[in-house]
């Protein structure tokens, strides 16, 4: 449970008629609103805060210029928070991520040619591929190439190209050149964060431009999205929602879940 009491105090205050709060105290109030809700409203915080919008617009900015939050139109969204390696990412929202693996194998088609790009999630998609389908996959990451390779009857090749740590896998223009070369049936791209707002974006700006040339090389795109990475911000934008032919996310990603129902976009639902 994150902040309870101060949720519950903002959003109790038109009702009991409370004071007014410092900038300070205001700061803090929004986020821990981000921290919980993932995204806030301007006009909504104004009447929650006591505070006029133009006041809560420059409270944001603030915030916003201070690299803690994101700016859209009307509000702000949380950023999207640095997670460590591929293999230390494993260890968080771990059953969620193995229920949305295990949804995302029903994608798959016979003699796929897959593009399986870096992602914890990726990881345990890797480990799950049936071996009957005489499938070919593709990856910029070690680790994902690792656990293919142990999948005897599939068919691994891995990029070039120099690996980023801290994407754990090959982004460079070595990596995007090698890409150029296939045509994939199928690709799952690892995904930073989501908003309804900008789509889906990334951390690094060569990732994202990777991912863009993987992206106008595949004849479909998966995207396969935790909870945490919902209505959330990362500074590189490289796919907008309504390119996503599918999207994998669990019951938990109410946001997510309305959001993709409304287009035509192949929702796949994941129970963890």
């Amino acid at each position: 449970c994150r902040q309870p009491c101060i949720i519950h105090r903002t959003e109790c205050l038109n009702i009991v008629g409370m004071d007014k709060y410092s900038p300070e105290e205001r700061h803090q109030i929004i986020l821990n609103l981000l921290e919980s809700r993932d995204k806030v409203m301007a006009a909504e915080l104004a009447s929650q805060l006591s505070a006029t919008e133009a006041t809560i617009r420059r409270d944001l900015r603030l915030l916003a210029e201070n690299g803690l939050c994101k700016r859209i139109h009307g509000g702000a969204l949380s950023l999207a928070r640095g997670e460590g390696s591929q293999t230390e990412r494993l260890e968080n929202n771990g059953a969620e991520k193995q229920a949305l693996a295990i949804q995302a194998i029903g994608i798959l088609k016979q003699s796929d040619v897959v593009f399986i790009d870096a992602g914890s999630t990726h990881i345990l998609l890797a480990s799950l591929l049936p071996q009957n389908m005489n499938l070919t996959v593709v990856t910029n990451s070690p680790d994902i190439a690792s656990r293919v390779i142990a999948r005897k009857s599939i068919r691994t090749i891995l990029t070039g190209g120099e690996i980023n740590p801290d994407v754990g896998a090959a982004t460079d223009i070595n990596a995007a050149s090698a890409v150029k070369k296939f045509w994939f049936d199928v690709s799952f791209l690892g995904v930073c964060a989501w908003s309804s707002e900008t789509g889906f974006s990334a951390t690094s700006y060569q990732d994202m431009e990777f991912k863009r040339t993987v992206i106008a090389n595949s004849g479909s795109v998966a995207v396969l999205c935790t909870h945490d990475k919902n209505e959330t911000q990362a500074p590189f934008p490289f796919m907008a929602s309504e390119t996503a032919d599918y999207v994998v996310c669990s019951e938990r990603n109410l946001a997510m879940k309305e959001y993709f129902a409304a287009t035509g976009c192949h929702l796949r639902i994941a129970e963890s």
